[in-house]
Order: C-alpha cells, then sequence, then structure tokens
C-alpha cells in the first residue's frame, strides 16, 4: 500500500529524527520492516472489527490475527534481537540492574568501571522496557495515526459505514456527509470489542504472542479514551452508538465517549417524532436523533450475553 507508506514515512520521519538525536539504532532497535509490519496489522485488526460491527464481512477470524507474523511487531522483540544481558533481563526483571552494572556507573566519576556494552543494554531497557516491546507505547500512538488515516484505509472504512447505513435506511443521497473515521474512534472500538480466541490460544498453548499484543493495544485503547473525547461529528456518533448497542459496555467508557444517539434506545419513537413534528416533515425525520430512533425501532439492540471472550485490561 504505497500510500500508507508514505504517509507513514512523513509522520514517522519527524518522530525518528528526535529519537536518533540521544540513541542509536542499536538502542532504539525499531527497523522499517517492524513499522510496516505493525501499520499493516492494525490496518487488518480495524477492518475486521468495523465488519463485525457493522456484520458486512468475515469479522476478525483467527486467520486475520492469530498466527499473523505481523501482528508480532506489536509484541516483544525477538530475542535474537535481545542479546544476553536484555534476555534475561525479561526472564528475570530484578535482575536488570546487576546484568546491565548500573550500580558501577551510577557512582562518582572516578570510580566508573562500566563496560559500553552494558551502557548500551541499560538505554535500551530504558527504551523497550523490561518485557522489550518493539513498538514502545510512545510510539504505538504515532504507529496507529499513519496505519488508520492512510487514504485507502479511511476510504475502505468509509465505504463499509456508508454501505451498512444505506441498506438499512432510506435518506437522501446529500442529507449526511462522507464519513471520516477518527483514530479515536477506531481506538474506542479496539477498546470494547470481544475477541474470539482460537481454543490454542484460550488454553495457552499456541499465539501467545499475538494474544499479549491484542490484550496490549486493548489497554492502550483505554488509556486514549482517558485522555480524548467523542468526535461531535454525525457519524462519530453513529459509530459510537452503533459500538455501545453491540458490546453493551457503555457504563465501562469514560462520559466524554458516550454517544449522545443512544438516548434514542431509552426514548419511544413516539418521543422522537413529537419532538420534530413542529419543524418541517422532510427534514425532521433528517436530523440525528430521529434517523436513530428509525434505525432502533426496526433494528432493536440485541441484549443477548455474546458467547465470546474479552481479554483483560489489566492484565
Amino acid at each position: 500500500m504505497p500510500n500508507a507508506e508514505l504517509s507513514f514515512s512523513i509522520r514517522f520521519s519527524i518522530q525518528h529524527l528526535a529519537f536518533s538525536i540521544v540513541m542509536t539504532h542499536l538502542i532504539l532497535d525499531v527497523r522499517r520492516e517492524d513499522l510496516i509490519a505493525a501499520t499493516t496489522a492494525l490496518q487488518r485488526l480495524a477492518l475486521a472489527l468495523f465488519e463485525e460491527l457493522f456484520e458486512s464481512g468475515p469479522a476478525l477470524t483467527a486467520g486475520r490475527w492469530f498466527g499473523c507474523s505481523d501482528v508480532r511487531a506489536l509484541d516483544r522483540l525477538p530475542a535474537s534481537r535481545l542479546g544476553w544481558r536484555r534476555l534475561i533481563a525479561r526472564a528475570a526483571p530484578f535482575l536488570s540492574d546487576a546484568v546491565t552494572d548500573r550500580r558501577r556507573w551510577s557512582g562518582p566519576p572516578r570510580q566508573l568501571r562500566w563496560s559500553g556494552g552494558a551502557v548500551r543494554a541499560r538505554l535500551a531497557l530504558e527504551a523497550h522496557g523490561a518485557d522489550g516491546l518493539l513498538i514502545q507505547d510512545r510510539l504505538l500512538g504515532l504507529v496507529a495515526r499513519a496505519a488508520w488515516e492512510s487514504p485507502d484505509f479511511r476510504v475502505q472504512v468509509s465505504r463499509l459505514v456508508l454501505d451498512h447505513f444505506r441498506s438499512r435506511l432510506i435518506a437522501p443521497a446529500d442529507g449526511v456527509t462522507a464519513p471520516r473515521v477518527a483514530p479515536e474512534l477506531v481506538w474506542m472500538l479496539v477498546a470494547t470489542a470481544r475477541v474470539s480466541l482460537p481454543k490454542p490460544a484460550r488454553l495457552g498453548l499456541a499465539h501467545r504472542a499475538e494474544t499479549r499484543a491484542l490484550a496490549r493495544l486493548q489497554r492502550f485503547a483505554l488509556g486514549v479514551l482517558e485522555d480524548t473525547s467523542l468526535p461531535d461529528d454525525f457519524w462519530s456518533h453513529w459509530i459510537a452508538w452503533h459500538i455501545e448497542r453491540r458490546y453493551q459496555r457503555r457504563s465501562t467508557l469514560p462520559p466524554e465517549w458516550h454517544s449522545r444517539l443512544s438516548v434514542v434506545d431509552r426514548r419511544s419513537d413516539t418521543t422522537i417524532r413529537q419532538r420534530h413534528d413542529a419543524g418541517d416533515a422532510t427534514t425532521a425525520w433528517l436530523t440525528p436523533e430521529a434517523l436513530a430512533a428509525a434505525y432502533a425501532a426496526w433494528y432493536p439492540a440485541n441484549h443477548r450475553r455474546v458467547a465470546r471472550v474479552r481479554l483483560d485490561p489489566s492484565a
């Protein structure tokens, strides 16, 4: 996807320049192929979740996440790229000071007896963390924005949302603008979605990297929601309303992420109609609440429990 790669390279080059001033590639071990793999995995995850949300595709099947090699870019560094000091620190974090000689090189200058390898290992631990995450959290938001703001991805998601809307409601083509899904809205979907785990993954026998990566993304997504708010446009509220209806997790979301359209699930269609009877009859049915009320009347929310496993974000 050339457009996605170009969009990513422009955004990442600025951040990479800031890191390169104080770190070499031996310390911050993030390569171009890692970033491309991460953007590809994030786009595939988001598209699958949107397909499931609007019932317009195969959703997140095992083959679209579990077992995909590019998903590993969102997990830990491969052991072959760690080095023995960082490998020991990952297995036993409490030994990180000992294996990197922290006590030796933190003393007075005349008593310094540290090696270059120990210093690089200590700086790499500070950059990638004791777990050795390949794409650190401070870069993850940037990578996700590059993935979800690429033209190809935006066109696919917009078409998916609009096709679902037109298949359920009859409205003039010029009545609403084209959907534009903000990255923060994708994080909302990631944070609330329930994902079916393959049996080997549930038993911990396989797909550990993919399971860790998915749980990590959901933790990160919850943090994003705490620091942001729902964009105040029709499509953002429309999508957020569908997320609330499908996953029934409104109470777990910050108030800033509550869709105002969810009020139609607690009001009768008559109430919504009476509210707009005073105005023009044609334009009244094109208001967001009226459209949502019509949708809710024909397609009521399914309150049955979904037999799926939700990864614990606090794990």
